[in-house]
């Protein structure tokens, strides 16, 4: 990654200086919706509280006593809409402010866009199966843009298969996707292997339809295994830079091993997180630039370092 200045693509001055306005403005405005916040909360669980009192006297002494755990459990399911109900305008103000910032905090980027819970438009076409198994798709925070020439789109995405105590999360973190320069004529894929149970389950029912190749670095073989249904295409570009940008990746991203996808001129990274990528702190608390804002910048500049190193290799 060397051929890469993540320096180089920071956001400029201009942008830092607007940022910085827009993180003031909201600091300033924090404190009182902090304060009716603690109002609403406090009137409000305040009485809540009276009459759950009040209804479980009358529960108790009135009514059969078996109604009285029915009663409270009853009471206490409703005090979570209660909950909900007096922070709401502050979840409000903070959604406001990501509405507002977030435009500001990737101002670098050109044709910014922001927008919260809507769906991708690639992940109709991004691979499953072998890649990524789902049947359903949470999405959160989405920026989308173009960088020196690279148009992507960055999704807060949770996916997962089955249901109820049968649901599991197959991924959550971010999905980076983008256009590459070379196109490559099949699917390849690079992703986590796979454990002994799992890997024993592919090969029970027929194993993978796609060919195995290594890219020669042993640190990214050992956590990865590369797989494509044309491998005497795939063979330069598993041994070249696509080993060293996940090699690099691995180094500043130690949450979990990160996937990825060609197909055509489409490259679709995966990067899990443990954290809410854009993260902000709660209303009662001043953002701090260097603390919360800082961080976001450099793991989207850290993306796009890679993302303009993938998509020039042919």
């Amino acid at each position: 990654m060397s051929t890469v200045d993540e320096a180089a693509l920071m956001p400029k001055e201009g942008s830092l200086d607007a940022l910085h306005g827009a993180v003031a403005e909201y600091n300033a405005a924090r404190p009182k919706v902090a304060r009716d916040m603690y109002v609403t909360v406090t009137l409000l669980l305040g009485v809540y509280l009276l009459f759950s009192v009040l209804v479980l006297y009358l529960v108790a002494t009135q009514i059969e006593e078996d109604w009285t755990f029915v009663t409270l459990a009853a009471l206490i399911v409703g005090g979570t809409f209660v909950w909900k109900f007096a922070v709401a305008p502050a979840k409000r103000f903070q959604q406001t402010l990501r509405d507002r910032m977030l435009p500001l905090v990737f101002g670098f980027v050109d044709e910014v866009q922001y927008v919260h819970g809507a769906t991708p438009r690639f992940i109709a076409g991004m691979p499953g199966k072998e890649f990524v198994q789902r049947d359903r798709a949470v999405h959160g925070d989405m920026i989308a843009g173009v960088h020196e020439g690279l148009a992507f789109t960055l999704s807060e995405t949770e996916l997962s298969t089955g249901s109820g105590k049968s649901r599991q999360t197959t991924f959550k973190g971010v999905i980076f996707h983008f256009l590459r320069e070379e196109e490559f004529p099949g699917l390849l894929i690079a992703a986590r292997k796979p454990n002994a149970v799992h890997r024993f389950m592919r090969d029970l029912f027929g194993g993978s339809r796609l060919a195995l190749v290594t890219s020669g670095n042993v640190e990214v073989d050992v956590s990865h295994e590369f797989r494509t249904d044309r491998a005497e295409a795939a063979t330069p570009i598993v041994q070249g830079t696509l080993a060293k940008a996940l090699d690099y990746l691995a180094s500043v991203w130690r949450d979990d091993v990160v996937r990825l996808a060609l197909t055509g001129r489409e490259c679709y990274l995966l990067v899990p997180t443990r954290k809410d990528f854009f993260e902000l702190p709660p209303v009662d608390t001043p953002i701090d630039f260097d603390r919360y804002i800082r961080p976001m910048i450099r793991d989207l500049v850290t993306l796009l370092a890679t993302a303009q190193l993938v998509r020039k290799i042919g």
